[in-house]
């Protein structure tokens, strides 16, 4: 059903031309990123939680992750569920998935390489009880994902800035020539496309935000400086610039040590799967 305001066009404006370059090969960006990602996973995790928790899951759960990078959230919901099958379109990102798994001592999450985009539900790709898109491509094709789900459909991304992105380069900006600013994610433009898009469709989905962020403990700046180094290479007489744009985000605490800390929201959206307004 068309509703008064065309969402999908307005969502597809949200997407500007880094989604269009993206898109053109899925495989090699994210596989480029699989590093980097995986680092900001770790910083991520202590937020992770209140994600998961909000997953409607029961025991005996089948879980599709589209999207699932390395495992942010399929390795947790894996640990309380059937099955998990974590699908990427980078065999990098699926590599680090795999591995994570593994730390885990998790062996249900059996992953699966396969672009969202090409995807046929009940041909290629089996129904699941419950499927996830989290910042993927899967946000992109609501109808689809619909489908894909017997019990419920969970689509998560960031409400506000900084989104991992922002995070990520706002230690890097004036360090690393590939690194330019970004401008901050516009609220018009937000989870409100989603919802209004469903709510079109014919369905009435439930809405949390939650606090989400990036911390990690270190015994000292330096510590801190050399651990996320990684996230981006620069070269050595920009080491101040990257060093001042971390000290932004650490907090020296009584003992010696600081913490890194930079903080934003997310929002999870969700819905029992049903016939659509299409």
């Amino acid at each position: 059903m068309k509703g008064l305001v065309n969402w999908e066009a307005l969502q597809k404006l949200s997407f500007g031309p880094a989604y269009e370059r993206m898109n053109s090969d899925p495989a090699k960006m994210w596989g480029q990123t699989a590093v980097m990602y995986n680092k900001m996973v770790q910083l991520e995790k202590e937020y992770t939680k209140s994600q998961v928790e909000t997953f409607i899951l029961e025991p005996e759960d089948t879980v599709l992750d589209i999207g699932c990078g390395p495992g942010r959230l399929a390795i947790p919901v894996a640990q309380k569920v059937a099955r998990v099958t974590a699908l990427d379109v980078a065999p990098q990102m699926l590599e680090v998935c795999e591995g994570n798994a593994r730390l885990a001592g998790v062996d249900n999450l059996y992953t699966r390489l396969l672009n969202w985009d090409d995807a046929i539900i009940g041909d290629n790709l089996e129904q699941h009880d419950v499927v996830i898109a989290s910042r993927s491509a899967g946000l992109h094709d609501l109808v689809k994902l619909n489908g894909a789900a017997r019990k419920y459909v969970f689509v998560l991304s960031f409400a506000q800035s900084p989104s991992l992105k922002h995070a990520r380069d706002s230690l890097f900006i004036g360090a690393s020539e590939e690194v330019k600013p970004l401008p901050p994610m516009n609220r018009m433009l937000g989870y409100n496309l989603t919802f209004n898009i469903l709510y079109d469709l014919g369905i009435d989905p439930s809405l949390k935000v939650v606090t989400d962020g990036f911390t990690g403990s270190y015994g000292s700046r330096l510590e801190a400086y050399d651990d996320l180094r990684v996230l981006c290479e620069f070269p050595p007489e920009n080491e101040h610039i990257f060093r001042s744009n971390v000290d932004k985000w650490l907090l020296d605490n009584p003992d010696g040590s600081c913490t890194f800390r930079i903080e934003t929201k997310t929002y999870i959206m969700w819905w029992e799967p049903k016939p659509l307004n299409v």
